[in-house]
């Protein structure tokens, strides 16, 4: 699990590459995402990932 927290300097682009992740945005938003998935959001937003299954993910930040 990786815990709320956000990267408002930054927009954001995270991409599945293995596994099964579910992501909660603003706590709001829910995800499950599986490899080549790509979320795109403004890092002002609260992210939070549960992994549900063994996974890897990419995050790139773009500095606004």
């Amino acid at each position: 699990m990786i815990p709320k927290h956000n990267h408002a300097e930054a927009y954001i682009i995270f991409t599945v590459v293995k596994g099964a992740v579910r992501a909660f945005i603003n706590d709001e938003e829910i995800h499950d995402l599986t490899p080549g998935d790509i979320l795109y959001f403004d890092g002002d937003n609260y992210i939070n990932i549960e992994f549900l299954e063994d996974g890897e993910f990419f995050v790139t930040l773009i500095n606004k």
